[in-house]
């Protein structure tokens, strides 16, 4: 969080890499091959998993492809699962086999796509479980179907403008969405994926965004921050192969920035819990006041209950969190202890989550809309994307440094604080993924889309 400093955010990264770098053969020409084998591998489990996914993957795009893009599907030219301390193993197209240390990647020279089946595959599936290979595989193959609608090394290197890397990996990550709702929906062959399983595939995902560097402005070659990220893969997981080729940077928001001062790169852009308390809770008190007031009904700021016992007429309102509101007094309770154990662990910006959230539900409550149900959880969740959105696009004052909206995500995917309504209870069977989602609506289209 930074004061009096134009916004900016990021977060930090491995790379699912792999956007093209050379012209591929004409991929139009020619009848068409059968499915490429994957090449490498000793027959392991997690071998036998990465084959069963990029064949399943291709056969979802052999049967889309067509349906969304209005001609035949060209098969991927190549697979092969690499041991990256093996030298011999290495495709053509890789200049060393330990590049592909921790990796997987799209060759657009060779049509091919490339993963360390040593490292990367299984560290993907003991950590996040098997829908994490599906999205890094299915990231990969994105490049490959970027070919096949045009977009290949040339159009990069003439149009860099038009086609900047960040938007190029929100397009692949936006085709992996829409594949793993063919899995989710049970369209892909031989593939499953239960809806638990899909949260941990996002998380996957996002512990692949970008870092955070000294700059400002979103750097040359970034992939994108956790927000970018999961945005561009709800949105192919939403609305399919079609919207995610129609990504431009006319359309598409990209929350990743730079540091802009070495100070705040040093403290990573945390405030300290008091100073977070401090600044954020009279801002909030503003925007979520004018909120009200443009509604002509009348605003009156929360009392704050810093470590003080409060009583509430709604029960098992602690329930709530680390942070609390109680509508039958107005009251904001805090408990630095609690909330700073969220605040430590993620960041200054995952509590500030939870106190936008808790000054939405006094807003929600203030314009006589609902406070407890999966709706009202909705509710307060996009209203606060939509004051985030207003702390993102100020230029001084009051704003947010890089990695703060993927404080927020990861608060969202990792906690349900947030998403808690003012009895306490989380929605039943809520996903982390949802949560983000109504977030993100928040952020990208502001309070009107939240439904007050």
């Amino acid at each position: 969080m930074v004061l009096a400093l134009a916004l900016v955010l990021t977060g930090c990264t491995q790379v699912i890499d792999g956007e093209p770098s050379a012209m591929t053969s004409d991929l139009d020409a020619g009848p068409q091959q059968p499915p490429a084998q994957v090449q490498g591998g000793t027959g392991s489990a997690t071998d036998r998993l990465a084959t069963t996914i990029v064949t399943g993957v291709e056969s979802y795009w052999r049967q889309e492809f067509p349906t969304q893009f209005g001609r035949p599907w060209v098969n991927i030219h190549g697979y092969y699962a690499v041991d990256p301390k093996a030298p011999a193993t290495a495709p053509a197209c890789v200049k060393r086999a330990l590049d592909l240390d921790d990796q997987a990647l799209y060759c657009p020279q060779m049509d091919s796509v490339v993963w360390d089946r040593v490292e990367l595959v299984p560290h993907l599936v003991n950590t996040y479980g098997q829908g994490a290979v599906m999205v890094a595989l299915a990231h990969e193959m994105g490049h490959a179907v970027q070919n096949r609608i045009g977009i290949d090394a040339t159009t990069q290197l003439t149009e860099k403008d038009r086609y900047p890397t960040i938007l190029l990996e929100g397009m692949a990550d936006c085709f992996a969405g829409s594949v793993l709702r063919g899995v989710v929906d049970r369209r892909v062959p031989n593939l499953e994926l239960d809806r638990p399983g899909l949260d941990r595939a996002l998380r996957a995902l996002l512990s692949f965004r970008d870092a955070a560097s000294i700059g400002g402005g979103i750097p040359e070659g970034a992939h994108g921050d956790a927000f970018d990220r999961a945005s561009a893969f709800i949105d192919g997981y939403a609305n399919g192969p079609n919207d995610c080729a129609g990504m431009t940077v006319g359309n598409q928001v990209f929350t990743q920035r730079g540091f802009i001062s070495f100070s705040d790169a040093a403290s990573n852009g945390n405030l300290i819990l008091s100073d977070l308390l401090l600044y954020m809770l009279p801002d909030a008190n503003a925007w979520f006041g004018q909120l009200v007031t443009s509604r002509d009904r009348s605003w009156r700021q929360p009392t704050l209950a810093l470590d003080a016992p409060a009583r509430c007429a709604t029960p098992d309102a602690s329930g709530q969190g680390p942070a609390w509101f109680c509508p039958s007094n107005n009251t904001l309770v805090v408990s630095s202890r609690a909330l700073g154990s969220v605040h430590d662990a993620l960041g200054d910006y995952a509590s500030g989550m939870l106190l936008a959230t808790r000054y939405a539900y006094a807003s929600m409550a203030a314009l006589g809309r609902p406070t407890q149900g999966p709706e009202a959880s909705r509710m307060a969740l996009c209203l606060a994307g939509a004051y985030t959105r207003a702390v993102f696009d100020r230029k001084s004052d009051f704003g947010l440094s890089p990695g703060d909206i993927d404080e927020a995500v990861d608060e969202l995917l990792d906690e349900n604080y947030a998403a808690r309504d003012l009895s306490g209870t989380p929605p039943r069977g809520d996903l982390g993924f949802e949560r983000v989602q109504q977030f993100r609506t928040g952020v990208l289209d502001g309070s009107a889309k939240c439904g007050l």
